[in-house]
């Protein structure tokens, strides 16, 4: 009898009732799953006490049981059932092991090396580190009259020590695991999968239990997932029932996990699915605490912590402590999340600006687009196509690519409709030069005959000096074309802003390269009025506040509306 004949019978001889025409088997080599004997609905009812749950750890962690991780001591508990002869052995015994799971954690570095630039690659690190500190805090928990391994010992070693771990450290560590030492870390890595790929909600046969405490179900967790199967989850007398919806005879019986990306897929299942319509990917922003207070004071709604469902680490129970390490978006082919494009915004504000101006759309637009682009640029095409696992990562990274691309489309096609909206409040400096005569024959003495020679000798910042120091000369020139908002600006900043050495020293060479051959060969406009160094610093700080810089070739565009000066 092999461990999946024993694992059905147990669940009988316990009162689960496994509907007729449904028989469990290896459908291909180390792949189990049900099968329909006929076109009957299939159906499982696991009583209460099949099912494993959080408060079943009591009886080995007793009073540290209170007020502790009750997921955490779960999964010690169920380390430490592994190696006892118990109730749930036959269970227990048909788990896939470590090794056969196949998770990111436990590959060589190699192969992690594939993953460069996803998410997944760039949190595998950080989820250990913090799945090692999670198992610390467990095992420390563990009576003193629970009899430990011989080799419990060598656990504080490998604490001290996996700060240290390269990756191939890790994979030999992984695939060098003391069965035996069930309170090793290894151990505690293959529970934590476990409960990832197989969990269910606790809340469906108790609403009383914490709606993100996990429950095993012996037998129904041999089906196999699939997104598109029917099913329907229940409580039935305490315990949970299942039944699958248009079975097929001699067709697999799925269950449905729900829409799963490959991130996911991977990390808890070692498989990917090609062209998987669930896939998302991952932006991670770091927000200053300045910036936060500007998200909260236009109203953001950041993700939740519920929110966070691509890691098998628990998250952390303080919304605070998440967002110090960064808050994690999740996009996908057809939609960028609100609050995403909504915090680059943010992010963009300055002192003059409030709610959200075309300046602060336009530019977070552009800001966020050139982050989708070195997102996909970071990632790693090059996977070869010789192994099974290879064509999971290849497939995988390939989505991330495709979404990110996408989401590179929907931000043009928002900016496109804001360009187009606000045309009339936009100025270019191709414009400028194209309206504003005088300026343009005067770059001549700089040599520069035609628009396109200064974006060739990329001279736009100085010309943008030039021009808004010329419209702060405006009463000078006595010319409708310079703009009045920008003189004003101009004067306001320039009467309310203290200008130290450092900035003096960092514009001299600019202005002293430019402006006293001007003043020679065009005194009429840069002889006339105000042309210090301190004209040009204030220049170049009106520039940033009025302005934003599109696309990859970083054209500066400044935007008339509405700035709150006092």
């Amino acid at each position: 009898m092999d461990k999946i004949d024993r694992l059905v019978k147990w669940a009988k001889d316990n009162s689960a009732e496994i509907s007729s025409n449904l028989q469990f088997k290896e459908i291909k080599p180390n792949y189990y799953g049900g099968i329909s004997t006929s076109a009957d609905e299939a159906s499982i009812k696991i009583p209460r006490e099949l099912v494993i749950t959080c408060d079943k750890a009591t009886n080995l962690f007793k009073d540290a049981y209170k007020g502790s991780n009750h997921i955490a001591l779960l999964k010690v508990y169920l380390c430490y059932l592994q190696t006892q002869q118990n109730f749930y052995k036959p269970y227990l015994d048909s788990l896939p092991s470590l090794q056969a799971i196949d998770s990111p954690y436990t590959w060589s570095s190699e192969d992690k090396a594939y993953l460069k630039g996803t998410n997944l690659g760039n949190s595998l690190k950080d989820n250990i580190a913090s799945l090692v500190e999670e198992w610390w805090g467990a095992v420390n928990l563990i009576p003193e009259e629970v009899s430990k391994p011989e080799s419990h010992f060598i656990n504080l070693k490998f604490y001290y020590e996996n700060k240290f771990y390269t990756d191939d450290d890790y994979y030999s560590y992984f695939n060098e695991v003391d069965t035996a030492n069930w309170t090793s870390f290894p151990n505690y890595l293959w529970v934590s999968l476990i409960l990832k790929s197989r969990a269910f909600p606790a809340y469906i046969i108790d609403p009383s239990m914490p709606k993100n405490e996990p429950m095993l179900l012996p037998v129904v967790d041999l089906l196999n997932h699939n997104a598109k199967a029917q099913v329907e989850w229940g409580c039935a007398d305490g315990g949970f029932f299942f039944q699958g919806k248009n079975s097929t005879k001699g067709e697999e019986v799925f269950n449905n996990y729900g829409q799963k990306g490959n991130e996911e897929l991977l990390l808890a299942y070692g498989f990917a699915i090609e062209n998987n319509s669930a896939d998302s990917a991952a932006l991670k922003i770091k927000i200053p605490d300045s910036r936060m207070q500007v998200a909260e004071n236009l109203g953001i709604e950041l993700p939740s912590i519920h929110d966070y469902t691509n890691s098998v680490v628990e998250q952390a129970s303080d919304a605070k402590e998440v967002f110090k390490e960064g808050v994690l978006f999740y996009i996908n082919q057809e939609q960028i999340p609100k609050s995403l494009i909504q915090l680059f915004q943010a992010l963009v504000q300055n002192e003059w600006e409030t709610g959200f101006t075309v300046r602060m759309q336009l530019a977070g637009l552009n800001h966020l687009r050139a982050a989708f682009e070195t997102k996909k640029g970071l990632l790693n095409l090059n996977v070869p196509s010789d192994s099974t696992k290879h064509k999971y990562i290849r497939w995988y990274v390939e989505s991330q690519r495709e979404i990110f691309a996408a989401a590179i489309k929907i931000v043009k096609r928002l900016e496109k409709q804001l360009l187009g909206e606000y045309k009339s409040d936009l100025l270019s400096l191709k414009s400028v030069y194209k309206n504003d005569i005088k300026f343009q024959q005067s770059l001549l003495f700089l040599g520069f005959s035609s628009y396109e020679l200064i974006l060739e000798s990329e001279f736009q910042d100085q010309c943008w000096l030039l021009w808004l120091v010329r419209c702060y000369n405006k009463n000078h020139y006595n010319e409708e074309y310079l703009p009045q908002w920008i003189h004003d600006l101009f004067v306001h900043l320039r009467r309310n802003t203290d200008i130290t050495t450092q900035e003096v020293l960092n514009f001299k060479p600019i202005h002293d390269a430019i402006l006293p051959d001007l003043a020679k060969a065009v005194p009429e406009i840069y002889a006339t009025g105000d042309w210090s160094v301190a004209e040009f610093i204030i220049a170049g700080k009106l520039l940033d506040l009025i302005s934003f810089t599109r696309g990859k070739e970083q054209e500066c565009i400044i935007v008339h509306q509405t700035y709150k000066i006092d």
